[in-house]
């Protein structure tokens, strides 16, 4: 039974976090002790506010502003920890001190068996059992889209991905033409993803207005703002339009803040899926790897919580030998798909993992799974193809700020780049046209 509305989940989206928390309490009980030890880990596992982990470090010298924000981060772990009974504080609160069930969740995550992956499922257990907000969440996903269930599309249009140039956008004149271009491309995606016709110039309207009112853009058409109001201008854009699509189109109930929350923790417990880079698409996929239901007698499908209700989530988990071969043919069809749009040999590992994880509905985790076994079997010659796998820059080697995609672990090794041979004739072709 829930006690926690689910929009009342803390302000993090990492699971990691509770694990930085954990080990600083193991080695320090003054609250400012954990704290210090707390921000050290922080960025040593990447951990940032926002939905992606950071690649720059700024830990030596941290502004108040940033400070602030690591005291509030911290505040927030430290209070949901105690809802799962994880930690507890002195009677004077100025001690932090392990519970069992902390300690035991630590000892899981540095498990050298796949260790975070079982920490991530007993935090899934403690926040599903006081939320209830996972099972929501993967019926939501299957109810919002009766054209494909189980898929939510959430389209965002840059000003330059329908060709119009920052430079070029000075009036209100510039972004009334922007925003009718990006309705058009709106309501076209409304009708491709969910087989619906709708008009959105009510919606466009009504956002131009609230932009006015605002004083971001003039009320006279040929009138210039200023430049530095263009970001703000259009993040009010993306952001109307993925809540009109959530509110309006889907019927979520709760907070964009909460349906990413929840989304993004999901995915690091592999029940449900969500990208921001699926190739050819502008915008956000989010789909379930899991369902909720009574009983299934698929193999594919492994038990991890039982409701009171008599129902029970599954996540969707092929076993790997039985499904080796569906994997390979998956890897190989959306291999050839994005070669066609490429000149190159080698393509984007990111990219294929995305259209393989959605056709078979994997997590990431158990993508990067079938293809450490794939590459195993390959390097034995037991493939109908033959893979090269390589090392492109890694994110951290460019001038990035934020790690957007993880890079895919095969062999022990970062890699990135991929590229395929088909083997006909018992021999592999050099190239593929």
């Amino acid at each position: 039974m829930t006690t926690k509305p689910i929009s009342s989940v803390k302000r993090f989206y990492f699971l990691e976090y509770f694990y930085v928390l954990l080990k600083s309490i193991e080695k320090y009980a003054q609250k400012e002790l954990v704290f210090d030890s707390f921000k050290i880990l922080k960025h040593k596992h990447r951990l940032g506010e926002s939905k992606y982990k950071t690649l720059a470090s700024d830990v030596e010298n941290p502004s108040r502003a940033q400070l602030n924000r690591y005291r509030y981060t911290f505040g927030q772990v430290i209070d949901e920890a105690i809802e799962y009974d994880l930690v507890n504080y002195s009677n004077d609160r100025s001690e932090l001190r392990l519970t069992e069930k902390g300690a035991v969740l630590l000892k899981q995550y540095d498990d050298v068996d796949n260790g975070p992956m079982k920490y991530n499922r007993t935090l899934f257990k403690y926040m599903e059992a006081k939320y209830g907000a996972f099972r929501y969440h993967i019926e939501f996903l299957y109810q919002g889209n009766k054209y494909k269930p189980g898929l939510l599309v959430l389209p965002i249009y840059s000003p330059r991905q329908l060709h119009f140039e920052r430079s070029a956008i000075k009036t209100r004149h510039d972004i009334v033409e922007y925003s009718k271009a990006l309705v058009k491309k709106l309501e076209d995606d409304i009708e491709k993803y969910l087989g619906e016709r709708k008009t959105l110039a009510g919606e466009n309207k009504q956002l131009l207005a609230k932009l006015t009112e605002a004083d971001l853009i003039p009320s006279i058409p040929t009138r210039e703002f200023s430049a530095e109001k263009y970001n703000v201008i259009t993040k009010r854009f993306r952001d109307f339009w993925v809540n009109y699509f959530l509110r309006d189109i889907y019927g979520y109930e709760y907070s964009l803040n909460s349906f990413d929350i929840w989304t993004y923790r999901g995915k690091q417990i592999g029940i449900i899926q969500a990208t921001e880079f699926y190739p050819n698409f502008n915008g956000r996929l989010v789909y379930p790897t899991s369902v909720v239901l009574k009983s299934t007698q698929s193999n594919d499908f492994k038990k991890l919580y039982d409701y009171p209700t008599n129902f029970s989530l599954f996540v969707h988990e092929p076993i790997i030998p039985e499904n080796q071969e569906k994997f390979v043919d998956s890897l190989l069809k959306a291999y050839l798909d994005l070669r066609r749009f490429n000149r190159s040999y080698f393509i984007s590992l990111s990219a294929l993992r995305e259209i393989v994880c959605y056709n078979m509905k994997l997590s990431e985790n158990l993508f990067e799974a079938f293809l450490n076994n794939t590459y195993k079997l390959n390097l034995a010659g037991l493939l109908k193809i033959r893979i090269s796998l390589e090392v492109d820059k890694l994110p951290e080697e460019t001038q990035a700020m934020y790690l957007k995609q993880e890079p895919v672990m095969v062999d022990g090794k970062y890699r990135n780049i991929i590229a395929i041979d088909v083997a006909k004739g018992g021999k592999f072709n050099e190239k593929i046209t």
